[in-house]
C-alpha cells in the first residue's frame, strides 16, 4: 500500500473527469461510470444500504439502492468510484480492505467528483464568486457549495455572509 497525498486522490478524480470528456457542471455521475465502462446495478434494498461496489465474473459493478434519496444515491454511487479509481491508479491498494479501514480516500474523491475544483474556480471566476449561483450549477445545496468554496480558500470565512 502507498500513502498518497489528499491532493493526489483530488487529481484522480480530476483525471478521469477530463478524459471522460465532462468540461461544464454538473458532472454526470452517470458518464463516468459509463466512460469507466462500470455497470451499475439499482435496486430497491433495505434502508441501511446505500451503495457497494461488487465483483461480477471477475469485473467491478456498483450496487445502488433506489429507495435513498437521489442526493445520497449520487454521493454513494462518487463514493464506491473513489474505491474504485483507487485500486485503478495503484496495483498495490487491495479491495475491500481491513476492518479497520477508513473511507477517507474514497470520500476526498466523491467530494471532487461532484464539485471539482477546476470547475468550482473557473465557474467562480466568470460568476464572481457567488455560492448561490454556483450550487444550483453543480446541483448543491448553497451550504455545500460555500463550505467548498471556502475550504478552497476563494471565499474567505469571516463569520457574516450577507444575504441581499
Amino acid at each position: 500500500m502507498s500513502l498518497h497525498t489528499d491532493a493526489y486522490y483530488r487529481l484522480l478524480a480530476e483525471d478521469v473527469i477530463k478524459k471522460a470528456g465532462i468540461e461544464e457542471p454538473p458532472v454526470p455521475i452517470d458518464d463516468i461510470t459509463r466512460f469507466l465502462g462500470v455497470p451499475v446495478l439499482s435496486l430497491e434494498l433495505p434502508l441501511w444500504f446505500t451503495a457497494a461496489l461488487i465483483y461480477e465474473d471477475g469485473m467491478p459493478s456498483v450496487l445502488v439502492n433506489t429507495t435513498k434519496e437521489p442526493d445520497t444515491q449520487r454521493a454513494g454511487l462518487g463514493h464506491v468510484l473513489g474505491h474504485l479509481l483507487v485500486l485503478m491508479a495503484d496495483v498495490s491498494e487491495n479491495y475491500p480492505k481491513g476492518s479497520t479501514y477508513e473511507h477517507h480516500e474514497a470520500d476526498i474523491i466523491a467530494d471532487e467528483l461532484e464539485i471539482p475544483e477546476f470547475m468550482v474556480r473557473d465557474q467562480a471566476k466568470k460568476w464572481f464568486n457567488d455560492y448561490r449561483y454556483l450550487a444550483r450549477l453543480f446541483g448543491v445545496t448553497e451550504k455545500r457549495m460555500l463550505e467548498r468554496m471556502q475550504q478552497m480558500g476563494i471565499i474567505k470565512n469571516r463569520g457574516i455572509i450577507w444575504d441581499y
